[in-house]
């Protein structure tokens, strides 16, 4: 062999070595990019099922301590989301916008719960504070009547405000099925929340959603002039 097809073919295995290590780079990032991503999905996950499950125990959801540890989960998701749109997702954009999908979705759902039960919370108090109001037996008092309208016009507002945010909580864990579905075969259905737990918790929300429409209507009716 001549001189000079050693030295060509001296190149040719530098190159292909070289397209060789870059390859082998590539699936490597890609590898733990994927790896970071599941961890993100994974523990995300878990905190789901957490807050779903809080939807078959209205008792617990509507206090304080309950709505607390809502918008505690709901924090924790907005700090995932941040983590997640830090990582050069260049190597696997398909699986990062899937998974950006997923957390966001997650995010507002339980952002959504929080307000929901808050709200339910106050609905409670409104509702009882007009009871109250109504079944004194100082109805003759100067400002009686005026004290009435306005805890039923709060009653009223405070009851709207839960429906628009019982009504986004129904529409986002419908939304969440789709979003599980473009993540489940990019990263497995055994890193996500079971699709029928959201389906349960959104019949749950809408069950708490009728009783309570049912507490305010028999408490606008103590309001209806006798």
């Amino acid at each position: 062999m001549s001189k000079s097809l050693k030295i060509v073919a001296a190149i040719a295995a530098v190159l292909v070595i070289a397209a060789g290590g870059a390859l082998y780079w590539s699936q490597h990032k890609k590898a733990q990019l994927r790896g970071d991503i599941a961890a993100l999905v994974v523990d995300a996950s878990a905190r789901l099922r957490s807050t779903l499950a809080m939807e078959a125990d209205q008792t617990a959801a509507n206090t304080a301590k309950g709505v607390a540890q809502l918008e505690q989960d709901s924090a924790a998701f907005d700090k995932q989301l941040g983590a997640l749109h830090a990582l050069d997702t260049g190597r696997d954009a398909a699986l990062a916008d899937a998974a950006d999908d997923y957390l966001g979705t997650a995010h507002q759902l339980t952002v959504y719960q929080a307000r929901m039960h808050r709200l339910r919370f106050d609905v409670d108090g409104a509702a009882q504070a007009l009871d109250e109001h109504m079944r004194s037996a100082d109805r003759r008092a100067h400002g009686w009547i005026g004290e009435a309208m306005r805890r039923k016009d709060v009653l009223e507002k405070k009851f709207f405000d839960y429906r628009m945010a019982s009504d986004g909580f129904a529409d986002l864990a419908r939304t969440y099925l789709d979003s599980r579905k473009r993540l489940a075969p990019l990263l497995g259905a055994h890193a996500l929340v079971d699709e029928q737990l959201a389906i349960d918790a959104r019949k749950q929300a809408q069950e708490a959603a009728k009783q309570t429409a049912a507490l305010v209507e028999r408490a606008r009716q103590l309001a209806v002039p006798r």
